[in-house]
């Protein structure tokens, strides 16, 4: 008894076997075209070239300040480029800052300059005053910045210490080929802010 059950049990596998052989072939699957190296990234250059790889040159205007002609910001409000040649004017350290020599407000508009906007002299900070240095004066509690508690505008005389450094928003525009064309294209809400801010006036325009 136990030989024939066992003989029967290798028929089987068997037949299993043989189905599974005559089984159609499955489709051979699509060979997709090798990706090399040199069309990686945006260098194209080969991933072991690093001492042969030069990258694009890139140069800045030299038109002289005052003597440029201003580029359309990239968006309504966004920090306007440079225009002219900064020799001589960076970096910006806390005893030299040529740009407001020619850039604030009340001397601007005879300099052809672009005027520091209005929200370069507030201040968002949760206090409750500025002091006369102009050093925060906070209102006894602890701030959360995690909370949606709301923070107080404040106007100043001067402008805020915390956008004395220029060059953290403000660059040179390069004059070098574009690796990738930019296709955006800005939606302005009027002609003047294509050269002008009014960030202060609309910076809580759809905020509840």
């Amino acid at each position: 008894m136990k030989m024939k059950i066992v003989l029967g049990a290798i028929t089987a596998a068997m037949l299993m076997v043989g189905c599974t052989d005559s089984a159609a072939p499955a489709a051979q699957a699509e060979v997709k075209p090798t990706i090399t190296e040199e069309s990686l990234g945006l260098r194209k250059t080969d991933l072991y070239s690093e001492n042969t790889t030069v990258a694009a040159k890139t140069t800045y205007g030299t038109a002289a300040a005052g003597g440029s002609a201003k580029f359309e910001r990239a968006f309504d409000n966004a920090p306007p480029m440079i225009p002219h040649d900064t020799e001589g004017m960076l970096p910006i350290t806390m005893n030299d800052n040529q740009c407001t020599g020619c850039h604030m407000p009340e001397v601007a508009p005879s300099m052809g300059a672009t005027p520091i906007p209005a929200s370069h002299f507030a201040s968002f900070r949760p206090v409750t005053e500025i002091g006369a240095d102009d050093r925060m004066v906070k209102d006894g509690a602890s701030v959360d910045n995690t909370s949606d508690k709301l923070t107080s505008l404040h106007t100043m005389d001067t402008m805020n210490h915390a956008r004395y450094n220029c060059s953290q928003c403000h660059a040179p525009q390069s004059t070098g080929d574009l690796l990738v064309e930019n296709n955006f294209r800005p939606d302005f809400q009027s002609e003047s802010m294509k050269s002008g801010s009014s960030l202060l006036d609309t910076l809580n325009t759809g905020v509840k």
